[in-house]
């Protein structure tokens, strides 16, 4: 039995779009308060509100990469990931690197192909970019407040 394109699926997609466009560019994505299949995402813009725009938001949408085949190919050819399907087991698989980091998604779990498809796609760039991320602060650990020199450390009250 396949998913239908009703509210809470189309919530989450929305909600894995933000995550990945803060993994990706470092942007926030404002949630929209009604949700259909193609309603936008804007970016939210922190700091004074430029001439033109309104409660600091960008004119600009946020890709559509779990709602648009388009933008998930996009993605695809972008961040290098390879996508296979397996028509015995009724899933699909997108993976980076070896294929022990493949991501699959099950075509039941989804309302189409194309679906479950986009969803593998977005969440295996989500993977990489959270790994990406964690092995970065790995090599580059940030000091400690008491690793500091002590006249960089802050004076106690008296």
């Amino acid at each position: 039995m396949t998913q239908a394109y009703d509210t809470e699926y189309l919530s989450q997609a929305i909600d894995e779009e933000i995550v990945l466009a803060k993994l990706d560019r470092n942007q926030r994505g404002r949630k929209p308060t009604t949700i259909w299949r193609d309603v936008p995402v804007h970016q939210v813009v922190a700091g004074k509100t430029p001439l033109g725009m309104y409660g600091g938001l960008h004119s600009a949408d946020l890709p559509r990469y779990r709602r648009n085949p388009r933008d998930a190919g996009e993605l695809c050819v972008k961040r290098g990931l390879n996508v296979k399907h397996d028509h015995d087991e009724h899933c699909v698989s997108a993976s980076y690197g070896s294929s022990r980091r493949a991501v699959t998604e099950y075509y039941g779990m989804h309302p189409d192909v194309a679906a479950a498809t986009m969803a593998a796609i977005t969440r295996a760039a989500i993977q990489m970019l959270t790994e990406k991320r964690d092995e970065a602060a790995a090599l580059n650990p940030t000091r400690a407040p008491a690793r500091r020199r002590p006249a960089a450390r802050a004076k106690p009250k008296t």
